[in-house]
């Protein structure tokens, strides 16, 4: 039950990218990213079900029939998860990796925003969902995997020394991953035309992205706490584990925040919202490896750093006029890697042997750190070559961008057929007013211009009688003359020296648009 709670989890962060990619896309391209993060779930589905789990956890034979070397590189046997039943694997685990895969491939997404074909994502999509994210997690996460802290060879030597690679819940797995195919995509693709002129750069819905946010930080508790794969197991250590990744997790992002806010005071001189939003995901992808073996204290420094590695990567993808639109590969590919390698510098003897049961020197002789670095840079490399081998022949057939007239009208229009959203001016008339109300200028017209406005008063003003502006209906109420004041001021001897001035002056203030109600005549 543990571990279906937390898949839904998982799954729900699904919701969290496609509201954060909206929010991110201008407004023509909303319906095309959220299609495609729809397509991310039910393309990697059938492909991970096929596929992508036996090449993930498969311990059959493969091709010298030998499984314990065979199977170092890449899983085999139990296709299609037909026998299911026959063996140890379950259901439950099924869905669990599958949510992570889902994950893994939706960041691609937001890289290649905007500008990438349809159907050329559909295939790519797959690709990582059968190949590129099922092979990395068999080296890390199957016991039979190289890169495994559980992996031996037939003579009971282990590739690594001692712990081997550790990455508890996907740094280096999921985002890494995810963010080195989602640059390679970038890169291939090339900018926006609107990358430039900085239009491309603007978030045009801040509402979104922070809803985004919100739920992929709800959702990652799932996705750290459920890589204990129990609770209340081992006489409830599972549970101990499990809340304190939920601590050091908060922590990491929490960090990340606050220094965000401290760096966007001074590098913008204001408090850029956008800014901390990614933040608090670079936070959440460093501490996503280490979350089971560091302390608190050491998560507040992986998120610190994590906050000044994003922001540096970012700069330099600009720098290099590399268009990423939701900032993908400095979030989840650069922090990513920092999270992989702060295993080998924060972590304990004692917290390694709670979470993977390993009792030895690896961390004090420098060994764990070693091991960190070099798993790193063989996912990186495989990442790099097995997307490079699908984006460039399909950008070198013309199948990979779509065409400039496609991107100008937006994909919404291209690829869906939604007409572009359309921009309505802002209207001068003040709610509740009526066309036919009059006034000292004339009856407006509605739709009126600036220039025919401007034009009417030159002709109003040029008349023989220049009619007063008109006064508010409380100012009316007030000095409009009532029949006794008149008489009053024109009637009194003691007032006749400057009863023609009152007049002119009562009655040049009251000079306005009456109604046959309150007007003089019927006073």
């Amino acid at each position: 039950m543990w571990i279906l709670l937390c898949s839904v989890f998982i799954f729900w962060m699904q919701t969290g990218f496609a509201m954060l990619e909206a929010g991110t896309v201008r407004p023509k391209n909303t319906s095309n990213i959220l299609f495609k993060n729809l397509m991310d779930v039910a393309i990697g589905a059938i492909g991970f079900w096929l596929l992508g789990y036996s090449f993930s956890f498969g311990n059959g034979r493969t091709i010298t029939n030998n499984p314990g070397r065979d199977t170092a590189f890449i899983g085999a046997g139990n296709w299609a998860i037909r026998n299911f039943s026959e063996c140890s694997c379950s259901y439950h685990l099924w869905f669990f990796q599958w949510a992570f895969s889902g994950a893994a491939t939706t960041i691609v997404s937001g890289s290649v925003a905007e500008r990438c074909r349809l159907e050329t994502y559909f295939m790519y999509s797959l690709f990582i969902s059968i190949f590129v994210y099922p092979v990395v997690v068999h080296w890390v996460w199957s016991p039979m995997g190289f890169l495994s802290a559980s992996y031996t060879d037939e003579n009971g030597n282990r590739w690594l020394k001692q712990n081997g690679m550790l990455d508890y819940a996907g740094s280096a797995v999921v985002h890494t991953v995810g963010g080195f195919a989602g640059l390679i995509g970038a890169v291939a693709l090339g900018p926006r035309k609107s990358f430039e002129s900085g239009e491309g750069r603007k978030s045009p819905n801040e509402l979104l992205c922070a809803l985004g946010v919100s739920i992929l930080w709800m959702g990652w508790y799932g996705f750290n706490c459920g890589s204990t794969l129990g609770a209340g197991a081992n006489g409830g250590a599972s549970i101990a584990l499990a809340s304190k990744i939920a601590v050091v997790t908060t922590i990491s992002a929490s960090s990340a925040t606050v220094t965000s806010i401290l760096v966007s005071y001074i590098q913008f001189d204001h408090y850029s919202l956008a800014y901390c939003l990614n933040n608090v995901l670079a936070g959440l992808v460093a501490i996503t490896a280490p979350c089971a073996v560091v302390e608190p204290w050491a998560a507040m420094c992986i998120g610190i750093i994590a906050c000044g590695i994003y922001s540096g990567v970012s700069a330099l993808l600009k720098k290099m006029g590399i268009d990423d639109p939701v900032d993908a590969f400095p979030v989840h590919g650069a922090c990513g890697v920092w999270g992989t390698i702060a295993v080998g510098i924060f972590a304990t003897r004692e917290n390694i042997k709670r979470a993977y049961g390993f009792d030895n020197d690896a961390m004090r002789s420098g060994n764990q750190l070693r091991n960190q670095v070099i798993g790193i840079l063989i996912i990186i490399t495989w990442t790099i070559v097995t997307s490079s081998t699908l984006f460039f022949p399909l950008k070198w057939a013309g199948l990979l961008r779509v065409s400039a007239e496609q991107e100008a009208i937006g994909l919404d229009a291209a690829e869906h057929g939604i007409e572009a959203r359309k921009k309505y001016p802002r209207s001068n008339r003040r709610i509740g007013s009526l066309p036919s109300r009059q006034s000292a200028y004339g009856t407006p017209s509605p739709g009126r211009s600036k220039d025919e406005k401007s034009k009417s008063r030159r002709t109003a003003s040029s008349s023989e009688m220049k009619p007063a502006r008109p006064a508010s209906r409380k100012h009316q109420q007030l000095f409009t003359p009532s029949r006794n004041h008149r008489h009053m001021y024109t009637q009194s001897s003691s007032l006749n020296s400057i009863t023609a001035t009152r007049k002119k002056s009562l009655w040049g203030t009251a000079r306005s648009p009456l109604s046959e109600t309150n007007s003089p005549a019927a006073l």
